[in-house]
């Protein structure tokens, strides 16, 4: 049997996140091909990447209100959508 095994890279994670990206439209044609994968494949320099982008201030990921830039208050946890 042939395994099937998926790369997860920088550009297919922000292009899934970004409604607006050029490649979202393909990067949700190949959501199911990722669930099907017997083997997702990561590296951490793509997790840093990601984590970098999503970081940085004006990016749409922030702006939809995935996080949200205002300090932590009581009673509050960190990663919450407000």
């Amino acid at each position: 049997m042939k395994e099937n095994r998926f790369f997860l890279d920088t550009a297919y994670v922000l292009a899934l996140l970004n409604p607006k990206d050029t490649y979202h439209k393909y990067a949700k044609m190949m959501l199911p091909s990722m669930h099907s994968a017997r083997e997702v494949w990561l590296t951490e320099a793509v997790l840093i990447e990601i984590a970098n982008a999503l970081a940085s201030s004006g990016r749409p990921y922030f702006e939809r209100g995935i996080y949200s830039r205002r300090p932590l208050s009581a009673g509050r946890l960190p990663g919450t959508v407000t």
